[in-house]
C-alpha cells in the first residue's frame, strides 16, 4: 500500500528500541546503531528509518486503538530500494503491552545455501513478513487472521512490535516461520544499518476517540465478528441480561435503537462495510463496543 493511500488515517506516535547485534555471534562488531526511535514515528518516508540489527524489535504505539475492520487494518513499511534486496521482520501485535501474538508468516525462498548479503528475495515467495514491498509501500496486516486468539483482543490493538529475521541458515540462530522453516534473508550485514529498516506504521482502522472499553463487562459476547445481516448479544452472566442495544458510526450518529429479544439477535440495518460502536443496555448498566460490519 503506497504511503499516500487515503486509507491511512493515523501512524505510529510512540517506539521502544531493542537493537540487535551487526553479526549475530559477533559480539566484536557491536549493536547496529543507524538511526533512532523518533525517526519511525510519522508517514511513511518522512523522518527516516531505525536499523534493528540481527533479531532486534520495535515496538510501536499509537495515540488511538487499531481496530479490525474489513480486510487489512495497518501495513509496516521497510526502505528496500528495488523491491528485491528485501529486509524482513516479522510482526507481532497485542492489547495489552504485554502478551503478543505473531502473525503465522511463510517463507519459500532457497535456503540452500540461503541468501547472502547483497541477495535477491522473491516477494511472491513469502507471506506475512514485513519488508516485502519497496520503500514508500508497506505490507499490510489483517488482524481478522488472529481471531480467537486467546489474551487478544482484535478490536483493540495497543502495540504493534517489528522484530528483524535473521537471514543466517546456522540452525543455532536461523529465524523460521509458522511451519518452523528457516527464512531466508539478506545475511550477514555486519554494517551499522544492518538488519529490518522501519520506516513507519500505518493505521488503516482505529478506534474512534471516545469509545469506552470496560473490562468489568466482558462477560457480554457479540458474535458473529465481522457481521453481515445479523449479529448475536449475549451475557454470560447468570444474573445480568442485554435488554437494548443501539448502533452508533464514527461520527456519533445513531442508526438503530432497539429493544434485544430473548435471543439477542439483532438484524443490522442496510448500512455500507466499516467499523460501528455497539452500545448496549443490560441489567446491569451500559458497555461500549466497537464492532465490524462486512458485507
Amino acid at each position: 500500500m503506497y504511503k499516500d493511500s487515503s486509507a491511512f488515517v493515523a501512524w505510529a506516535s510512540g517506539i521502544v528500541l531493542e537493537r540487535g547485534p551487526m553479526q549475530v555471534g559477533v559480539d566484536s562488531l557491536g549493536d547496529a546503531w543507524v538511526g533512532n526511535e523518533p525517526e519511525g514515528l510519522g508517514k511513511a518516508g518522512s523522518n527516516g528509518v531505525i536499523c534493528l540489527g540481527d533479531g532486534g524489535k520495535a515496538t510501536a504505539t499509537f495515540d488511538l486503538p487499531i481496530a479490525n475492520g474489513p480486510s487489512f487494518d495497518f501495513a509496516v513499511f521497510e526502505n528496500s530500494f528495488d523491491g528485491q534486496f528485501l529486509e524482513l521482520a516479522f510482526v507481532e501485535v497485542s492489547s495489552d503491552g504485554l502478551n503478543f501474538v505473531r502473525f503465522p508468516c511463510f517463507s519459500n525462498s532457497d535456503t540452500l545455501p540461503g541468501t547472502g548479503t547483497f541477495g535477491y528475495t522473491q516477494p511472491e515467495k513469502i507471506h506475512n513478513l514485513a519488508g516485502k514491498y519497496p520503500v514508500f509501500y508497506g505490507t499490510p496486516f489483517d488482524l481478522q487472521e488472529l481471531s480467537g486468539t486467546p489474551g487478544l483482543d482484535i478490536n483493540r490493538i495497543t502495540h504493534v512490535r517489528v522484530v528483524d529475521v535473521i537471514g543466517t541458515m546456522n540452525p543455532v540462530w536461523a529465524s523460521r516461520d509458522v511451519t518452523g522453516r528457516k527464512v531466508a534473508d539478506p545475511w550477514p550485514t555486519p554494517f551499522p544499518s544492518g538488519g529490518f529498516d522501519l520506516d513507519a506504521i500505518g493505521v488503516i482502522h482505529q478506534m474512534p476517540a471516545g469509545f469506552v472499553w470496560h473490562e468489568e463487562q466482558s462477560n457480554y459476547v457479540v458474535f458473529p465478528q465481522p457481521a453481515e445481516d445479523h449479529l448475536y448479544i449475549r451475557s454470560l452472566a447468570p444474573d445480568d441480561r442485554p435488554l437494548s442495544y443501539s448502533l452508533i458510526d464514527l461520527s456519533g450518529r445513531i442508526l438503530q435503537t432497539t429493544e434485544l429479544p430473548g435471543d439477542g439477535r439483532v438484524i443490522l440495518p442496510q448500512i455500507t462495510s466499516g467499523l460501528y460502536m455497539l452500545q448496549v443496555r443490560g441489567s446491569s448498566g451500559y458497555f461500549n463496543r466497537p464492532i465490524v460490519i462486512s458485507r
